[in-house]
C-alpha cells in the first residue's frame, strides 16, 4: 500500500484549483442564456433566477477535474474506490476537504454493514483451451472446502436455461461443477435447479455485447443458496459448456470467503439556511465496486453533487429551502449507506425531506439520457422538472420506472418520499431508435466498462457530461426555491404530505 502522502500533496493542489475554479458562482451568471432557449426559457428565467445560476455554475468541465481527482485516487488506491478500501477513504477525505473549505459543516455518519470478504477465488478447468479460468465468487453464497472441489463440468441440455430440473436429463450433473448463462428466471432459481439435481457448484455467466466482461454477483436470499456460485466471463463460460458438451472438461475450483462486521461512512453536509421543515436532498454514492475506479459508477454523479455544493455555499444562507447534499456509502453492497440513514430518520425527519435526487452513470460512453419517472406523486413532479429542462434545449431523453436502476434513491421511496433523477445506462442494449435519438453505436451495451476496470476517466462520453451536469444544477437550484408542487402531488387531492 503506497503512503498517503504523495497522494495528499497532488490532492491538494487539485483542491486549490478547485476552489479557485469552482466554488462560487460566476459574476452574472444569473443572465447567462442556457443554449438555444427561446421566450419560454427566457420567462423560466425570470421565475427560477437561482436554477438558472446554478446551472450556468456548474458544468461538466468542472466536474470532470473532480473526477481526474478520484481517478488519481483509485490508482493510487490499487485500482479502485470501494466502500472497504483505501480508495473510499480517500475519496471521502477528498469531497470533505473541499467541503470544509467552502464553508460547510460535514458529518460522518458512522454506517455499520456486514462485508464478505473473499479469500481465495480459483478456477482450474482440464480439456479446455483455457486452463485458469479468472472467476469471482458470488458474495453470500456457500465456500467450497478449503481443499476446493474437483469435478467435471457439465451444462444444461443445449438450448436450455437451466431454470427447470429437466434442463440437466441425461448431463450427469450430480457431482458435477455446473455452466450456465444467467437466464430470466434468475440465477437464485438457477442455482436452487442445479442443487437440486445433485451439482456441486455454479459456474454463472452473463450473455452481453462485450463477452469478455465478467460481473460478481450478489445473493439477495443468501438462505436460498446451499453450493458454492461463482461467475466468468461470457466467453470463457461458453468454452467451458462446449467442452463440457464434449466430455472432456473437469474443473477444480476453490472459492474461500466470510462474513466480516465493518463500518463505513456516510457524508452529509448542509447549507446553513433555508427552511428545515422543506429539506431537498441531493445525493450519490461515492464508493465503487471492488473490480473497478468508479469513475462513471457512480463518480460522475458524486463529483457533480460536489460541484453543485461547492457552486452553493456562497450562497447558502440565503436559499428558500434548506438543502442537504450527501454522499453515500456501500451502495455496492446494496444501497447500504442510504438505507441507513433513512432508517436514522425519525418520522418528523421523513416528512422534512421534500424531495431527494439521485442519478446513476451520468455519462456512460454509449449513453442515453433515462428520467425516472413513477408516473404519478412527487416523483412524477421531479420528472417533469428534469424533462422541462431538457425539452427547452432540445435535449432527447427517455422516461423510465425508479426502479430500472438499483440505487439509493428507492431507500427513501420506500418510505414515501418523492424521489427523482436521471441516468445514462448500463447493462440494457442501445436499439436502433435510440442510436437515432443519442447517437452512439446500436447493439452494445450503454456503458460496457460497467463495473469493470475500464470505468475510467477516458472512458466517460464527454457530451452526456457536459449536458447532464447542469440539468442536475437546474433541477435542484429550482427546488431550493420552490417544493410546492412536489408538495402538493406527495399529499394527493385533499390530502396532506406523508
Amino acid at each position: 500500500m503506497r503512503s498517503l502522502t504523495p497522494l495528499h500533496k497532488r490532492m491538494a493542489g487539485v483542491a486549490g484549483v478547485l476552489l479557485l475554479a469552482g466554488a462560487a458562482l460566476p459574476p452574472g451568471a444569473a443572465q447567462a442564456a442556457p443554449g438555444r432557449a427561446g421566450q419560454q426559457a427566457a420567462r423560466q428565467r425570470a421565475a427560477d433566477p437561482l436554477a438558472d445560476r446554478l446551472a450556468a455554475a456548474v458544468t461538466g468541465a468542472d466536474v470532470h477535474r473532480h473526477l481526474a481527482a478520484l481517478q488519481l485516487i483509485a490508482d493510487a488506491s490499487g485500482g479502485d474506490r470501494a466502500y472497504n478500501r483505501i480508495g473510499f477513504t480517500r475519496s471521502a477525505e477528498y469531497v470533505s476537504t473541499l467541503l470544509r473549505a467552502a464553508g460547510y459543516r460535514v458529518v460522518e455518519q458512522p454506517v455499520p454493514y456486514t462485508d464478505f470478504d473473499v479469500t481465495t477465488e480459483r478456477l482450474r478447468v482440464d480439456g479446455t483451451a483455457v486452463t485458469d479460468v479468472p472467476v469471482l465468487m458470488t458474495r453470500f453464497t456457500p465456500s467450497t472446502p478449503a481443499e476446493g472441489i474437483d469435478a467435471p463440468v457439465v451444462a444444461p441440455i443445449a438450448g436450455r436455461t437451466g431454470c427447470d430440473p429437466a434442463d440437466y436429463d441425461g448431463v450427469g450433473a450430480a457431482g458435477a461443477v455446473v455452466v450456465v448463462a444467467r437466464a430470466a428466471c434468475g440465477y437464485t432459481r438457477q442455482q436452487q435447479v442445479a442443487a437440486g439435481v445433485g451439482a456441486r457448484a455454479v459456474l454463472l455467466y452473463y450473455v452481453t455485447p462485450s463477452p469478455a466482461n465478467n460481473y460478481r454477483f450478489h445473493a439477495f436470499a443468501p438462505e436460498a443458496f446451499t453450493v458454492p456460485v461463482a461467475s466468468v466471463s461470457q466467453r470463457d463460460g461458453e468454452e467451458l459448456a462446449r467442452a463440457s458438451r464434449a466430455g472432456g472438461a473437469r474443473a477444480h475450483l476453490t472459492l474461500r470467503a466470510q462474513a466480516v462486521e465493518r463500518t463505513t461512512v456516510n457524508l452529509l453536509a448542509e447549507t446553513a439556511g433555508g427552511d428545515p421543515d422543506n429539506v431537498v436532498l441531493l445525493g450519490a454514492h461515492l464508493d465503487s465496486v471492488t473490480e473497478a475506479p468508479g469513475i462513471n459508477d457512480n463518480g460522475a454523479m458524486a463529483a457533480t453533487v460536489l460541484q453543485v455544493a461547492l457552486a452553493l455555499a456562497g450562497r447558502q444562507h440565503a436559499v428558500t429551502n434548506k438543502v442537504r447534499f450527501a454522499w453515500w456509502g456501500a451502495e455496492e453492497m446494496v444501497n447500504v449507506g442510504s438505507e441507513h440513514y433513512v432508517s436514522t430518520l425519525s418520522a418528523d425527519e421523513r416528512r422534512r425531506v421534500a424531495a431527494v435526487l439521485n442519478g446513476e452513470l451520468i455519462a456512460s460512453p454509449n449513453y442515453a439520457r433515462f428520467v425516472w419517472d413513477r408516473g404519478s406523486g412527487g416523483g412524477h413532479v421531479l420528472a417533469g422538472l428534469f424533462a422541462g429542462y431538457f425539452d427547452r434545449r432540445g435535449l432527447p431523453y427517455e422516461r423510465t420506472a425508479p426502479e430500472s436502476v438499483g440505487s439509493d434513491h428507492l431507500a427513501f421511496e420506500a418510505v414515501g418520499i418523492p424521489t427523482g433523477g436521471i441516468d445514462g445506462g448500463n447493462l440494457g442494449v442501445k436499439t436502433p431508435a435510440q442510436q437515432a435519438r443519442f447517437g452512439g453505436q446500436a447493439g452494445q451495451m450503454f456503458d460496457h466498462c460497467y463495473h469493470q476496470p475500464c470505468d475510467r476517466l477516458g472512458s466517460l462520453n464527454r457530451q452526456a457530461l457536459d449536458t447532464d451536469v447542469p440539468a442536475v444544477a437546474w433541477v435542484l437550484g429550482r427546488l431550493a426555491e420552490n417544493v410546492t408542487d412536489v408538495r402538493g402531488a406527495a399529499a394527493g387531492p385533499g390530502g396532506s404530505p406523508a
